[in-house]
């Protein structure tokens, strides 16, 4: 007798252990869409598009990082947005971007893409730049996507 009621109790215990067990799990977000990973990038070419440098820093965290090519890294939103300034004042327009890649899991995504802008040369002569991209991102408190790290690199090497 006293084996059977042992039985119970730890059969009992077992069952409110995977109760409680699965009160605690937590629900699967479903993954972003592509919709969603790739406004961040195309929110940032609207910006720069307009020559707004804080519009374009507010497309990433205050903690976020550049790594530009052949530059050293800007860290820090405040340092980001000087860096686009410094990309307007240089003579950056019609920026474009087109996204190859996206993924994301809970609060982090990622994305990836080509992208194309004209350097207004100050002889008037306009360059045009063309790369690839990829983005570190991070859904913020409101729900969107801003980056964390951004990375690029041109397809032709710089110009001389």
């Amino acid at each position: 007798m006293k084996i059977n009621s042992f039985t119970k109790i730890l059969a009992a215990s077992g069952a409110l252990l995977v109760f409680f067990a699965g009160c605690n799990s937590t629900v699967k977000e479903k993954p972003a869409t592509t919709e969603e990973l790739s406004q961040m990038n195309r929110d940032f070419a609207a910006a720069l598009n307009a020559k707004d440098a804080a519009a374009a820093a507010d497309c990433y965290t205050d903690d976020a990082t550049l790594y530009p090519p052949n530059e050293t890294a800007v860290t820090g939103r405040d340092n980001i947005l000087k860096y686009w300034q410094g990309t307007i004042d240089a003579g950056a327009t019609n920026v474009s971007v087109k996204t190859i890649g996206t993924g994301s899991n809970g609060s982090l995504g990622w994305e990836t893409g080509h992208f194309q802008m004209d350097i207004k040369m100050p002889d008037g002569k306009v360059v045009v730049d063309m790369g690839r991209y990829a983005e570190l991102l991070k859904r913020n408190s409101d729900g969107k996507w801003v980056s964390i790290m951004g990375m690029w690199n041109a397809d032709a090497p710089p110009a001389p």
